[in-house]
């Protein structure tokens, strides 16, 4: 997967609950990420999450717009790659946030991650209900949001290189869409 786009996201906010917090933003952004999972690491009030994707940038940003466009959530989006990225972090937590695929250190979600979209979002109203004490139920938009987000998980990623060319090998070319044969072609010159 060499056409893979590597993504920190801060995110800082207030919550009661870091850790089912954080767990759901990165249930969130699995949708958008090509490899096996999302890293993340957390504080009382912030999150770090890396992906890594073959979405073009726009296509992410619009995503982790809708599922953190409140007000009170605030985040930044930055590609990077390792050798034009400096941090101080313990070695533990740098391994495990910058290793682009499975890691044994914090990766025991619990069975609270398994919630839907719609429950994602009810918590992030909840929680913001409770900080700030202000009625959200009258947004006129929320159904339109989640509609969107709906559309975003649905939309079809594009076949990588890799799994063209694993299909290609195993059934043949009259097995590729037209899609699949332009991927074969842009890659090929």
């Amino acid at each position: 997967m060499n056409n893979l786009t590597k993504y920190i996201l801060f995110v800082f906010t207030k919550n009661d609950n870091p850790k089912e917090f954080t767990e759901q933003i990165a249930d969130e952004l699995t949708v958008i990420s090509d490899v096996p999972n999302v890293n993340y690491y957390f504080g009382p009030e912030s999150s770090v999450f890396t992906i890594s994707t073959l979405d073009s940038f726009e296509d992410i940003k619009d995503y982790i717009d809708m599922i953190l466009g409140i007000e009170t959530i605030t985040y930044i989006l930055l590609p990077y790659t390792h050798d034009k990225l400096s941090y101080g972090l313990p070695t533990k937590v740098s391994e495990h946030l910058f290793n682009d695929g499975v890691s044994d250190y914090m990766s025991d979600k619990t069975s609270n991650s398994e919630l839907n979209e719609l429950e994602v979002r009810n918590m992030i109203r909840n929680q913001i209900k409770n900080d700030f004490f202000f009625d959200l139920s009258d947004s006129d938009n929320d159904d339109d949001e989640d509609e969107e987000i709906i559309k975003l998980k649905r939309k079809k990623r594009k076949p990588t290189f890799d799994e063209v060319f694993d299909k290609l090998a195993e059934s043949g070319v009259d097995s590729l869409t037209q899609e699949e044969l332009l991927i074969l072609k842009k890659l090929s010159n």
